[in-house]
This record gives C-alpha cells, structure tokens and sequence, in this order.
C-alpha cells in the first residue's frame, strides 16, 4: 500500500528564513570589510636596491669636490654671498651652514644654462669602477626635497611620505634621521635615489608637525613673490627653500649613506 504524500509532515520553513538571514548578514559584513578598505592607507611596494658602497661614495665625492674648485673655483665666495645673504655673521662659519652651502653648489646652484655643477661633472668623463659608476648614476639624480612623513615602519627603518611641493609619493631610507622624526613632521635636505629608496645627503633639516602648517604658507608665499609653481620651486630656488625651512626648524640631523 503507497502512502499518500500528503500524509508526510512538512520540512519547517524556519531553515530557509535562517539561511536568507545568513546570507543577508554575511552580505552587509562584506559591503561593511569593502568600506573600510577604502579608508585604509594603501602601503606602496618598495622595491629594495643594493645599497651605496660607503667608500665608492666617499670616493666621488672627494673626486666631485676637486672638480669643483679645479673648475669653479672662482665662483665660490661668488655663489656664497648670495646664498649667505640673510645668514647672521655667526652663522656664516657655522659648520652645519657650510655643509648646507656645500651641497648647494654642487647639487643646487646653476649656471645660465640651467647646469649644475654635479651635471658637469658627471660629463667630465672620469673613468670610473662600477660602484663608482653607481654612485654617480644616484647623485646624479639628486635634488632639493621637502618631504612629510606619513608613516615609518620599524622593522626595516624606511620612512614612506610624499614630496610636499613636487605632490610624488617617496620612501627614505636613513637610520639616523628615522631616530628623529614622527608622523607629520617634515625632512628638507637633498636627496638621491637608490633603487625605489631614496637617501638624504649630508644635512637633513627636521620641521616639527606642529610647525609645518607656518613652513607650508611660507612655501606659498615664496613661491608666489618668486613666481614660480610649488613643483619648480625647489628646483629653482633650493637656497631660498633652504633658509625657510632652516629658520622653522626644531632640529637639524646629520645623515649617513
């Protein structure tokens, strides 16, 4: 004898209710985990170089120093009056003000022709060894950076923030200088690239977070009575950049390569 169907008892409905009700909540956690990855600070990806030989560094830029007075030698006090202008007396000799005015004319101060005297001598034709070579190939590339820390990473040391005035995304790379500096807090010095790292070179000048927002409007004002946009300024005026930021600051770190 068959039985009738209709004598078998009904599956509760509540498992399909519960199954929708999953689903709904799984749905709105996702939308909710999608949400708050837009606001996540995206990390960028570093690619890692082989540092600088420390004595092929030391080694070009001994052979960059005699280039310079070899050639320019004359242009020196020359160059100096102008970048020492605003500078008090005692700050002419002071050490970390002549380093400073030492990187400026090799890597900041240009000719008629818009050459500075670290692209010259990169066409002197030297021969060179390989690390020499890479060194010249990083400074080369070296240029005036006002750079705002957005975030450090203990584990490797590296700095990620962004160029204030050129608006490109940067990550440095200096031990000492990493001692020294929190989030929001500005680092103005030359910089060069090795690999996606970049290094800061000789004097680094450290504008505290709380101070930034006077450094910023004096960026502007600068770069209007000068004429030129915020991403050429530091180009085109590395000195004048330099002393704004140097009278701001609350500390200026000595780095290494």
């Amino acid at each position: 004898m068959t039985s009738d169907p209709t004598d078998k008892p009904a599956k509760p409905r509540t498992s399909h209710r519960l199954r929708r009700g999953h689903k709904a909540e799984a749905d709105a956690a996702a939308e909710a985990a999608a949400e708050a990855a837009k606001h996540q600070p995206k990390k960028r990806v570093v690619k890692t170089a082989k540092q600088l030989d420390g004595e092929a560094f030391k080694q070009v830029d001994a052979m960059l120093a005699s280039f310079a007075q070899r050639r320019f030698g004359q242009l020196i006090p020359e160059v100096a009056k102008g970048f020492f202008g605003t500078a008090r007396p005692d700050e002419v000799s002071a050490p970390e003000l002549q380093q400073a005015y030492a990187l400026y004319f090799a890597y900041g101060f240009r000719d008629t022709q818009g050459r500075r005297i670290i692209d010259m001598f990169g066409q002197f034709g030297l021969e060179l060894d390989l690390e020499q070579k890479r060194v010249l190939a990083s400074v080369l590339r070296c240029r005036f950076v006002v750079f705002v820390l957005d975030r450090a990473e203990e584990s490797n040391k590296q700095m990620h923030g962004r160029d204030l005035l050129r608006g490109e995304p940067l990550t440095l790379l200096d031990h000492n200088a990493y001692a020294h500096v929190a989030p929001g807090d500005v680092l103005i010095a030359y910089m060069f690239p090795v690999g996606d790292l970049w290094r800061p070179l000789g004097l680094a000048t450290k504008v505290g977070r709380a101070r930034v927002g006077a450094l910023r409007s004096g960026l502007d004002k600068l770069a209007t009575d000068q004429g030129f946009t915020p991403m050429t300024l530091a180009d085109r005026r590395p000195a004048q950049v330099f002393w704004l930021g140097y009278r701001i600051a609350d500390l200026n770190i000595r780095t290494k390569v």
